[in-house]
């Protein structure tokens, strides 16, 4: 037999190899526990002993110090080396925002948000920190938002206690 012409062959055009990613395999990720907690019952955590703060006491603290930081350079007695008062963006951003937020801007009014606060005994540090934050216009609202308030303070002194820090109050202009 003769060689018979073998049929042409046509080249199939020859695509480049696709990539594909392995596939995702995930691990259970262990849960983390929550030390914190605003609940019925107050849990701090690792922050538990410690004497927070509300918005306005660290407005008047952060501002004095940072005054005195201020002057302190002026007068030449730069106490943080080359950031003489330490009056970087971040800080000032922090500064502002206090001082937008902070509902007692007077020294006076914080006082008196204090000792409003401090009649109460069975509200603890934290609590009084949220309330002078937060400044809810009811008890029902307080207790919303700061629940461990619910079996410590009854509506009729929590009221009472609301309504004299909202006399002291500065007004958002």
């Amino acid at each position: 037999m003769e060689d018979e012409p073998q049929p042409e062959q046509v080249q199939q055009p020859v695509e480049a190899p696709t990539f594909k990613a392995p596939r995702m395999i995930s691990r259970p990720k262990p849960q983390q526990q929550q030390e914190e907690e605003i609940g019925n019952d107050l849990n701090l955590g690792s922050f538990e002993g410690e004497q927070p703060l509300s918005i306005s006491e660290a407005r008047i603290l952060i501002t004095a110090v940072h005054d005195k930081r201020r002057k302190m350079a002026r007068e030449g007695q730069g106490v943080l080396g080359d950031r003489t008062h330490n009056d970087t963006q971040s800080i000032q951003q922090f500064v502002d925002y206090l001082d937008i937020f902070a509902r007692y801007k007077e020294y006076s009014n914080l006082t008196a948000m204090i000792t409003v606060l401090e009649a109460n005994p069975q509200i603890n540090h934290a609590e009084r920190a949220m309330l002078g934050s937060l400044c809810p216009d009811s008890a029902d609202e307080a207790k919303t938002l700061i629940p461990s308030l619910t079996s410590k303070v009854d509506d009729e002194t929590l009221e009472a206690a609301l309504q004299e820090l909202q006399k002291h109050q500065d007004r958002m202009s």
